[in-house]
């Protein structure tokens, strides 16, 4: 087992790396297992702190010095921790940032030298802004609700954004910022925006400070129930305080070469009482709990690839390869998933949040969680048997996923729901084997009921038959004219698209081997029928030159050279693609899509292009689980050595973390093949995105031929893959293997002490 133990990198070469923040476009984040937030550009405050029932407005104080307050220079994310700093002519400022493991308090640890060589005198002062609300599950919506000094919003608007962007920086040195254009736009006048000072902040009267010491601060919310406390375990030398907090002041002789530390902790609670606990608590082992952070992340890292884990009722695989690039893109996922664990949420025991800080802080959404299904199936197959009963009974026409704090139905309908949650199905039954699943009765049906009404969802949205759609090929889904629905900012991209009618096709075939499973061949030869004729009707929109059609009333066709349709027909319709159109569609996704460490979701030559500009789907970045997808379907269309070539060149990518809902394209060469590539803030991006743990379950499907199908055939068969490695610890059917890869040759067998 120690021999295992020594392919899992530590924790510190895993995590990112130290990023100049003129070339980082959204901060670090920091997590705890049921809080999250994000550090801002100055060097103590963070944002964006959002812990079900709690959330943060604002930003929590900055850090003065001599009067100015200092921008980070250097940033570096590691899961247990945010890090900045910063040099000046008279002085070094470093800082760290954590949350203690599932508790409510946040710990600050913030260090300034003296880097002359002469004595230096500064006057330090530090902001404590206590702006957290509590909120029950009525007023909880999807986004998160957002305490300002006029009350809560569900917004994210031009006031909360410049006041974030613009944090510890005089008047005369901020600029203006306009909140994404597809936002709604409470500021009339958008010639005007205005936004709170934090001395407005301090002084707003929503909050009022009702116990201070000589290190102290406890404030109350006048809407809600929630109290918070500032305690400084360095002692300042005076603490004024004012309504939402107060700002802690020191006065400092600082030799050549010496430093200060300033350590203090903030934490919240429903009482007065629960918070002077929590006070108490951390207030005499502060040194001992800001250490712990960092052991107990470790020791949860190594405690999620052993079998047994308290953790998840699987475990990861744990990957053992010479390939270093290989390695760090696939340890990428672990840490992911790892980080994005969420285990004081009221739906379920334990969720992986799809992403944040700014966004869905409590939720999954079926689309994204799909991309890595049958990694999940692996690592936590009892969470995904119990969150898939509960999904069901969401109606995937109405809702993107399930709030795990309210448990209800959240968004809108994504074309791709359908998919995704028979996907997720079909992920836990191929590999766990628990084929008494498809007769199980949720929300009042068979799963495998459920499954044939995913399949044949098509039918409901079809337009053949009505004007202007009477020719055979509309017998096809007809996704509607609404973009939102589908890839949200791809104008062109709506009606009878390629991409999910490929799915459609798939998920029928799927459903037939299950209707074989079960031994009702009649059923299961009907299904095939429809599906080899829709699958026939698909091809038909083949534009040429490895790009699609898509399909409008009035025979209507749009060329649309997006990602999407390459993705879905390689991972679902190979073996009904000639070979000179695979061969195309290669052609097309190399020569306008992928670049040297990254790709675009869309092709600049798309006629749409200059108006999808969004990082994730559009032509200046991608969606994680894209490449991740793209490498899937290069794999089972035969070219497993280019797939892998371009998984490779994914490994400095990771370089700021772990993945993200998207990496933009940036650069005096964003438009050719040598861009940059960053995680965004633009277009609302979350900093952190879960759909990239796909690129460790490439490793497992497509480097080392685990796809299990219906009928129980495990490995399938790989071209041209020259991959070496071996992943311990696959759970499959209950048991675990260890799958070998050696000059294109798979073996499986039991793990030791299986």
């Amino acid at each position: 087992m120690n021999q295992i133990k020594a392919n899992i990198p530590a924790l510190e070469d895993i995590s990112g790396r130290w990023m100049n923040a003129d070339t980082m476009a959204i901060q670090p984040s920091i997590r705890n297992f049921r809080a999250q937030a994000l550090l801002n550009g100055d060097m103590s405050s963070i944002s964006w702190f959002a812990s079900a029932p709690y959330s943060g407005g604002y930003h929590s104080g900055v850090l003065k010095i001599n009067g100015d307050a200092p921008r980070a220079q250097l940033l570096r994310w590691l899961p247990w921790e945010g890090l900045r700093k910063v040099g000046a002519p008279t002085y070094q400022i470093s800082s760290s940032v954590r949350m203690i493991p599932d508790n409510d308090a946040i710990m600050w640890e913030i260090k300034i030298t003296n880097n002359t060589k002469r004595n230096q005198h500064y006057t330090i002062e530090q902001d404590l802004i206590g702006f957290i609300s509590r909120y029950d599950k009525e007023t909880w919506p999807w986004p998160y609700p957002y305490p300002t000094t006029h009350g809560k919003t569900n917004l994210r608007d031009d006031e909360i954004v410049n006041v974030v962007k613009n944090v510890g920086l005089k008047p005369e040195k901020t600029h203006l910022y306009k909140a994404d254009e597809s936002m709604p736009d409470p500021i009339k006048d958008k010639n005007i925006i205005k936004w709170p000072s934090d001395i407005e902040i301090l002084n707003s009267k929503k909050y009022e400070v009702i116990e201070h010491t000589s290190h102290k601060i406890i404030i109350a919310d006048t809407e809600t129930k929630c109290f918070i406390a500032f305690d400084m375990i360095d002692i300042p030398d005076k603490l004024l305080t004012k309504n939402s907090g107060g700002t802690a002041f020191w006065s400092l002789n600082l030799k050549p070469g010496e430093s200060k530390n300033i350590r203090f902790f903030m934490t919240y609670a429903a009482s007065k009482e629960e918070l002077t606990d929590k006070v108490n608590k951390w207030d005499n082992h502060f040194d001992k709990t800001f250490s712990g952070v960092e052991n107990e992340w470790k020791a949860r890292w190594k405690e999620i690839f052993e079998p047994g884990n308290k953790l998840f009722s699987g475990c990861f695989p744990t990957l053992e390869t010479n390939d270093k690039a290989v390695k760090k893109v696939y340890y990428t996922g672990p840490l992911t998933l790892l980080y994005l664990l969420n285990t004081n949420l009221p739906a379920h025991k334990r969720v992986f949040l799809t992403g944040g800080p700014r966004w869905g802080a409590t939720v999954m959404f079926f689309w994204d969680t799909t991309e890595w299904s049958s990694m999940l199936a692996i690592v936590d197959p009892e969470m995904l048997k119990e969150q898939l009963k509960s999904w069901v009974s969401i109606d995937p026409s109405k809702y993107f996923g399930q709030d795990n704090y309210t448990g209800k139905g959240v968004g809108n309908g994504y074309v791709a729901n359908y998919w995704a949650l028979f996907q997720l199905i079909h992920s836990y039954i191929t590999i766990t084997k628990d084929y008494a699943f498809l007769n199980e009765v949720v929300n009042g049906e068979k799963i495998i009921d459920h499954l044939h009404d995913y399949a044949y969802n098509w039918r409901k949205i079809s337009i053949y038959g009505k004007k202007g759609s009477t020719d055979d090929v509309y017998k096809l889904a007809d996704f509607g004219d609404n973009p939102w629905n589908l890839l949200e900012c791809v104008p062109t991209y709506i009606h009878i698209v390629p991409s999910f009618n490929v799915a459609y096709v798939w998920m029928m075939r799927e459903t037939g081997k299950f209707y074989e499973y079960l031994k009702e061949p009649s059923k299961a030869k009907i299904i095939k029928t429809d599906a080899d004729s829709m699958a026939k009707r698909v091809l038909k929109l083949y534009a040429g030159n490895g790009v699609w059609n898509s399909l409008y009333p009035d025979n209507k066709k749009v060329e649309v050279r997006h990602v999407l349709d390459f993705m879905y027909f390689g991972k679902y319709m190979n073996n009904d693609l000639p070979a000179n159109v695979r061969k195309e569609m290669v052609g097309f996704v190399y020569r306008e899509l992928i670049t040297d460490k990254w790709m675009r979701a869309q092709s600049l030559q798309d006629i749409a292009a200059k108006y999808s500009d969004r990082p994730d789907h559009g032509p200046l970045g991608a969606y994680d689980g894209w490449p991740a997808g793209t490498i899937d379907a290069l794999s089972q269309m035969g070219y497993t050595d280019k797939a892998l070539q371009f998984y490779r060149s994914i490994a400095p990518v990771t370089n700021e973390g772990i993945w993200a809902q998207a990496h933009e394209l940036w650069g005096e060469h964003k438009y050719g093949n040598h861009a940059k590539v960053r995680v965004p803030e633009r277009g609302w991006t979350n900093r952190d995105g879960i759909e990239g743990i796909e690129f460790s379950q490439d490793v497992l499907k497509d480097f080392m031929g685990f796809h299990p199908e219906i009928d129980g055939k495990t490995l399938q068969p790989m071209q041209g893959n020259n991959f070496s490695g071996k992943l311990y610890h696959v759970l499959y059917g209950g048991k675990y293997y260890d799958i070998s890869c050696r000059s294109g040759r798979v073996t499986m067998q039991p793990s030791a002490g299986n």
